[in-house]
């Protein structure tokens, strides 16, 4: 269920997250449509002063191929421990079902756009 966004999406809850890891077999609806979009989740906190550094907006439109959802870890801590991250802000990106890389404590915006180029996901310039 990934929403045609322009903007982070909230994390609904843990099992949510983990429905995220379950690669997606060619006979599921719409496959061919997802197959190509990466997944990209923002761990944060409102009391986090870096975490309010991180332009959440400029992150989604310099990355289109990319649906993002965001988690407060004061409603959902599970989800963190379960990427296996211990700081925030962090993010953890996914494709086609599979975990692809995991980024803790980033200084800024351009910080995590220049590491999901170093991923391989398209970011525009």
């Amino acid at each position: 269920m990934a929403p045609n966004q322009k903007k982070m999406t909230p994390l609904p809850n843990h099992m949510f997250f983990e429905s995220l890891f379950r690669a997606r077999r060619p006979t599921e609806e719409s496959f061919n449509d997802k197959k190509d979009l990466w997944v990209c989740v923002q761990f944060s906190a409102t009391w986090c002063g870096p975490c309010r550094r991180i332009d959440k907006d400029l992150l989604v439109t310099k990355t289109p191929g990319v649906v993002w959802y965001y988690c407060d870890i004061d409603e959902n801590d599970t989800s963190l421990g379960f990427a296996g991250m211990k700081s925030i802000p962090g993010f953890c990106l996914i494709k086609d079902g599979l975990f692809k890389g995991k980024k803790a404590g980033a200084s800024g915006s351009q910080d995590v756009l220049d590491w999901l180029k170093q991923e391989g996901v398209p970011v525009l310039v």
